[in-house]
């Protein structure tokens, strides 16, 4: 935990969450657009729901007030599970498989998009905290 930030509010928390929905729903869009594939919900869903469902249900069990901003070990640990049960649920839910390339490929956006998320939110907090 980081001790130099203070809880978020609610509705800090409720934004960080609806951009991290954002975030992740992105990915599927630019991985579906990418191959050429059809970008309509139901399309776009099949491939965002099986990683949103563990990101934000992990998010909601870690105590988001202290948490939403932590990358370090709370941001990696939910990326990281958010990397190796996506495609799990895609297989589960949909019969979708998932080849190496695509999860590797995945553990990288979602990286960059997750975890960058939270450098930006860390680095605003602290600024504003200062101000």
């Amino acid at each position: 935990m980081n001790p130099d930030l203070a809880p978020a509010s609610r509705s800090t928390v409720a934004w960080m969450l609806v951009i991290d929905t954002i975030l992740i729903t992105l990915f599927a869009i630019a991985g579906i657009a990418s191959h050429d594939g059809n970008l309509d919900l139901l399309s776009i869903g099949r491939v965002a729901i099986p990683f949103l469902l563990p990101y934000l249900a992990l998010t909601v069990l870690i105590k988001p007030a202290r948490l939403i901003h932590n990358i370090f070990p709370v941001g990696v640990a939910l990326w990281l599970a958010t990397v190796v049960l996506g495609p799990i649920l895609r297989a589960l839910l949909f019969g979708d498989t998932s080849a190496l390339p695509f999860i590797l490929v995945t553990a990288g956006v979602l990286a960059v998009l997750l975890l960058g998320r939270r450098s930006i939110s860390t680095l605003v907090t602290r600024r504003r905290q200062r101000a």
